[in-house]
């Protein structure tokens, strides 16, 4: 199998049905010889931050000497970023080798995120990683990412409402489906995350002895101030020591106190990293999608994947602190007609004073004139429009100084392929994951 036919197999999953058990990823496993067993991992889950507090996990990882996997989802242009090695995204021949052996090794079809994960454990494990930053897909209870049997550590970054339809309609339900990744004596860091989801979260960490560290108002990280045109934030930790961050936003800053605290844990479980390895990560972090900005021929861009409520509410506080917010920005916006959109436009919408609707590339899209009506709605003094696509948006938007494209992570990579055309650094970016 080549890699563009591993890519077609992988993608042709996407029409099955999310399985009721993990017994079919778990039998894949078993036949490849269990290799999610012999790595060392760190788990992650949650509703907003766990791809941010996995990048800074594993970057500091790498920094520190270890050979680190991330197993992330989902991806922005390619599907290889999903599996990568000290930040180098797996080659075409070693995701092509991995999906092959794995659809050798399947009684039945797997979805297609059993099959990523289970890919990504049987690289990690040829590759004899030194550890390994697996990021849940939803959920956790019955994510394919929880048949790692000992994780190093587990982290929960926030208990929010989003996928209602797979994890249900309250808090409590949420936080018992995150808490699916906690495994008997595997210290848990978790969050500060709503009263409701606290208890039952504790409640798992309670019934399988694992130790759990919630995230207290003492551990957080201070913004002391952001650099807006170099793109990061110096951060100061509760001791004083200050870093710089190359995220930004105050809940990029929560971020990192999580990702310093569990650091702590893993010290003495193997993996010991110093405070200047910390610091490397944090400065050096990479992650796409995320208040990304994008400068081009005298024009702002600014990306973010704001797809659910809290992401939405945590974008529009770190925009409406930023120089950006007074230059009347346009905003592209493309959601999935299954999210709360109209709650995700509220967030927003104090911010609008421009907004062009347009589709993301999914079958799931919500219809541009859907959105532009609720926009409308939501922002009765803004100017609105429907744009059937991304360049169409984009042309509409050709005079504004400042363009804010946000929503769904399909938008954002479609984006980031369409500027890459000419900016250099996205160009060069984009090359390390075709």
């Amino acid at each position: 199998m080549n890699f563009f036919r591993a890519v077609e197999t992988a993608l042709s999953r996407q029409t099955i049905k999310k399985h009721a058990s993990l017994d079919a990823a778990a039998s894949c496993l078993a036949r490849l010889g269990d290799p999610q067993k012999s790595l060392r991992a760190v788990h992650v889950a949650g509703t907003n931050g766990k791809g941010s507090v996995s990048a800074l996990l594993s970057g500091t990882l790498s920094k520190a000497g270890f050979k680190t996997g991330l197993f992330i989802s989902p991806h922005l242009v390619s599907i290889r970023e999903r599996i990568q090695i000290d930040g180098v995204c797996v080659s075409e021949e070693g995701f092509a080798r991995a999906i092959s052996d794995v659809v050798a090794a399947e009684a039945g079809p797997l979805t297609f995120f059993e099959l990523l994960t289970c890919a990504a454990f049987l690289h990690f494990a040829r590759e004899k990683t030194d550890a390994a930053v697996i990021e849940t897909g939803i959920g956790g209870r019955l994510d394919a990412t929880s048949l790692l049997e000992n994780p190093a550590a587990c982290v929960i970054t926030s208990i929010a409402f989003d996928h209602a339809e797979m994890l249900g309609d309250t808090l409590a339900a949420i936080a018992a489906e995150k808490a699916g990744i906690i495994k008997r004596g595997a210290p848990c860091v978790c969050a500060e995350v709503p009263p409701e989801a606290a208890r039952v979260i504790a409640e798992k960490a309670a019934a399988v002895s694992a130790p759990l560290y919630f995230m207290q108002k003492s551990d957080a990280f201070a913004v002391r101030r952001t650099d807006w045109d170099k793109g990061y934030a110096e951060i100061v930790s509760p001791s004083g020591e200050t870093f710089r961050l190359g995220l930004l936003g105050e809940t990029q800053a929560a971020n990192a106190a999580t990702t310093a605290k569990t650091l702590e844990i893993l010290r003495g479980r193997g993996l010991s990293v110093t405070q200047e390895n910390i610091r490397a990560g944090f400065e050096t972090v990479n992650w796409p999608g995320r208040f990304q900005i994008i400068r081009q021929s005298g024009r702002t861009f600014i990306l973010d994947g704001s797809h659910n409520p809290e992401a939405a509410r945590s974008f529009a506080a770190t925009l409406a602190a930023s120089p950006f917010a007074d230059k009347a920005p346009v905003f592209i916006i493309g959601l999935m007609a299954d999210k709360d959109y109209r709650a995700i436009l509220a967030e927003l919408a104090p911010l609008f004073k421009k907004v062009l609707a347009t589709r993301p590339a999914s079958p799931r899209a919500l219809d541009p004139r859907t959105l532009a009506d609720c926009a409308a709605q939501a922002a009765p003094g803004a100017e609105v429009e429907a744009h059937e696509t991304l360049a169409d948006a984009l042309a509409a938007a050709r005079n504004a100084g400042v363009v804010v494209i946000t929503g769904s992570f399909y938008l954002i990579g479609a984006a980031l392929s369409a500027l890459s055309a000419t900016d250099s650094a996205i160009s060069e970016w984009i090359s390390k994951s075709p």
